[in-house]
């Protein structure tokens, strides 16, 4: 019994040195000895809980439990960070998700130099006032006026208007606001989808409402960015036909600026604006995704900017060109101020995303301060002096009086 068992704990031994010293117990189903590293331990066919360690030891089951354990929390840590990375970077654009998955890419960082921002050139108070005398009181200055405290800007756009106060893409309508904070009101008059047919059939109400309701305030400037769906294939709902789109600017700047338009308004100023361009390409693919089929095309938007430009030279209006602010970059025929990539200046080919709207606005602030100065920010104080100021608002020079505040005040 003793050679044969001394036989046995050989073979044992030799066998558990081949399978890297891992335990086993003899095939004796009376005998409970656990043979471990040369040694025997008798008992219950268990490794008692002093026996010492070795590396040569790994528990399968513990060392998969591990790996299981350490899997699971790089999983989690991965997806919940991409969560948060997509909550940060979405565009928050409110309910309508309809070209979501299009709009995931928001551009790089500016290149090179920053757009230059033009400073204008402020008239004297002098002139004010010497215009103001030669309006006199009968030529559209009302006591209404008088008493407004704030102007008025006016923005009257179609499908150039969605997401312009988005922040997440640096909106051009939150920033033209920004610009005018204390001084006018920026009021947006969007409708995107909207053809100059339809504007121009709303807009005498829409402009009687803005400008000759009881105590409201001027409206100083009117920018028309008009013509981004009129520019749509003739077989389209939203087409109009290029000598229609420029009658159509036409009305709409004779109703505020002719003498014999019952909304006529003398002091509202008028800037055109021109559809942006289109991304051919990303456009199709954005519509392809809600199984639509292609609209329009960039090639023939350009052609209602040249009309557009006509209107602007023939009313003798300043023009701000985006096709050409940001078609000249991807050209290579202007200075690189954004990128020569026309995807960047997009979330889905048609609608502008941080670089177009900043291409957008800053045209606009360079018209402003190149044609109508006096309406400029750098111009334009604001209505009551701020808290650091010297004065007081009592002192301010732009306070208005009227009967109406007067009485307002007696109470």
């Amino acid at each position: 019994q003793t050679t044969a068992l001394e036989g046995s704990t050989t073979a044992t031994t030799t066998t558990s040195t081949s399978t890297a010293s891992s335990p086993s117990v003899t095939s004796n189903s009376n005998d409970r000895t656990v043979y471990y590293n040369g040694q025997a331990y008798e008992g219950t066919g268990r490794l008692p809980r002093d026996a010492p360690f070795t590396p040569t030891y790994v528990n399968a089951y513990t060392f998969n439990s591990a790996v299981a354990f350490v899997s699971l929390i790089v999983t989690v840590s991965f997806f919940y960070f991409k969560i948060i990375a997509g909550i940060l970077e979405s565009p928050q654009i409110g309910p309508d998700r309809e070209f979501q998955s299009s709009m995931s890419y928001m551009g790089p960082s500016d290149q090179g130099e920053p757009r230059p921002m033009l400073t204008p050139l402020c008239p004297m108070p002098e002139q004010f006032q010497e215009t103001r005398k030669q309006r006199g009181s009968g030529d559209g200055a009302s006591d209404d006026d008088n008493c407004a405290l704030f102007g008025k800007i006016i923005i009257l756009a179609d499908s150039i208007s969605t997401y312009g106060y988005t922040h997440a893409t640096h909106g051009w309508l939150g920033s033209l606001s920004d610009e005018w904070v204390g001084r006018a009101d920026v009021a947006l008059r969007g409708f995107p989808g909207y053809n100059t047919h339809w504007v121009k059939s709303i807009f005498p109400d829409l402009l009687h409402q803005e400008t000759k309701s009881v105590n409201v305030a001027p409206v100083k400037l009117v920018i028309i960015a008009l013509g981004t769906d009129d520019a749509s294939f003739p077989n389209t709902r939203q087409y109009v036909s290029l000598d229609a789109y420029k009658e159509n600017l036409r009305f709409l700047t004779n109703s505020i600026r002719y003498p014999e338009s019952p909304n006529y308004s003398p002091d509202t100023q008028v800037i055109l604006v021109t559809p942006a361009p289109l991304h051919d390409t990303m456009w199709e693919a954005s519509l392809a995704a809600v199984n639509k089929t292609l609209d329009r095309s960039n090639s023939m938007t350009k052609e209602y900017v040249d009309a557009c430009v006509q209107v602007g030279e023939e009313l003798q209006l300043p023009v701000v060109n985006v096709w050409h602010d940001i078609q000249c970059q991807v050209d290579g025929t202007c200075q690189l101020h954004e990128s020569e990539r026309l995807e960047d200046y997009f979330m889905d080919g048609f609608h502008l995303q941080r670089m177009g709207n900043e291409v957008l606005y800053k045209g606009i602030m360079n018209a402003v301060a190149l044609h109508y100065p006096q309406l400029h920010p750098v111009c334009w104080p604001t209505v009551f002096p701020g808290y650091h100021t010297e004065s007081s608002p009592e002192q301010s020079i732009l306070k208005r009086h009227c009967n109406n505040h007067n009485n307002n005040n007696k109470i």
